[in-house]
């Protein structure tokens, strides 16, 4: 009876060593560009990724320079000039912020042109202290300055001695820096020694696709949207 046995165990053990592990499912990567102003959705994002199973591989670009042939997606603020299919996944205020120990108070639609174009140039002229307005904005291109200029300005030019901020990070630690300073952010941005003294728009998070989408970038854009 050995002999059998010996034999039966020899074939349990090649047909175990011979069958083929069940096949898992391809992880996903997806390539993700987005703007400063849109890093809290990617955030967002992030944790629907997570849901769906899917690794997301981060690409933060200034908005000029979001390039849907090198990306699966991009997330942006505002719907200007915009070609590829968008989905919008949220909304955000637009504000216009001072620092906090500034005495102005609140501003109206026409002082924010003025103060923004160059019109206005000392506080003392809108009833604040006698001193110069620092005015901070985004490069011209970027998501955030292109909906601030379409909803604030009408087309008038922002004064040419207003000073650039690249990020909203650098955007808040400018005006938190200096009591005379004034600038935007959008308010999920919002952060540190700043008050917001005017609310200009609420402008789309949208998410932007090469193509219509398909598989795990149509679960992601669904969970975005809940």
């Amino acid at each position: 009876m050995k002999p059998i046995i010996s034999s039966l165990l020899l074939t349990s053990f090649l047909l175990v060593s011979c069958t083929s592990p069940a096949p898992t499912a391809a992880a996903v990567t997806l390539r993700v560009q987005y703007t400063a102003a849109a890093a809290p959705w990617f955030a967002d994002l992030s944790a629907c990724a997570v849901q769906t199973g899917v690794t997301l591989q981060p690409d933060p670009r200034l908005a000029a320079a979001l390039d849907l042939t090198n990306a699966d997606l991009a997330i942006r603020l505002g719907d200007s000039n915009i070609a590829s299919p968008a989905y919008q996944i949220g909304t955000d205020e637009l504000l216009v912020i001072v620092n906090r120990q500034n005495p102005t108070g609140l501003l109206n639609a026409g002082r924010v042109r003025a103060l923004f174009t160059g019109q206005v140039r000392n506080w003392l002229e809108i009833n604040g202290t006698d001193a110069p307005v620092q005015v901070w904005v985004f490069p011209s291109a970027e998501d955030v300055e292109q909906a601030f200029e379409i909803a604030a300005l009408a087309g008038s030019p922002v004064t040419p001695d207003a000073r650039l901020a690249m990020t909203p990070d650098e955007m808040s630690q400018a005006i938190a820096n200096d009591v005379n300073a004034i600038g935007i952010l959008p308010r999920r941005c919002k952060m540190g020694n700043v008050s917001d003294v005017y609310t200009i728009a609420e402008v789309p998070a949208l998410i932007l696709v090469p193509a219509e989408p398909q598989g795990a970038v149509t679960a992601l854009i669904s969970c975005a949207q809940k």
